[in-house]
């Protein structure tokens, strides 16, 4: 297993993801016919851990159905966030994501909102990560 590509691979697709989904909602929420789309370069290391949450649950759960795996996936996806939003707020007062305009959030580094995102990237991403474990 080829730990360079798995970590590229992934910041790669998450800031890719990232710019297009922030390009989408800014069109729809403002109508910005820019399509102007962003992320942080605080994102970098989150994403390169994202790797070894599925080397984790590949591993640890072989015969788990699709399910299964997705809450699992969606749970440690919400983990990172909350973790490293956290971190990201002490070390420089603020977090590159803010979630206080939503209803359900904690600590304004997470959401409940996102569970749908973070269960069908982490089922989707479980492809994505076979491919570039193949590589």
């Amino acid at each position: 297993m080829n730990y360079i590509v798995l970590i590229i691979g992934f910041i790669f697709i998450g800031i890719t993801m990232e710019v297009i989904a922030t390009s989408i909602l800014d069109f729809i929420k403002f109508r910005d016919p820019r399509l102007k789309g962003e992320t942080y370069l605080w994102m970098l290391p989150v994403y390169a851990v994202v790797p070894f949450i599925y080397i984790c649950v590949t591993s640890a759960f072989v015969e788990s159905g699709w399910i299964i795996k997705g809450f699992i996936y969606m749970t440690a996806f919400y983990l990172l966030e909350l973790v490293a939003g956290l971190i990201i707020k002490a070390l420089v007062g603020v977090s590159p994501w803010n979630y206080k305009n939503y209803r359900f959030h904690f600590k304004e580094v997470i959401c409940l909102e996102y569970a749908p995102v973070w269960f069908i990237y982490g089922v989707v991403g479980e492809m994505y990560f076979e491919f570039l474990i193949s590589i």
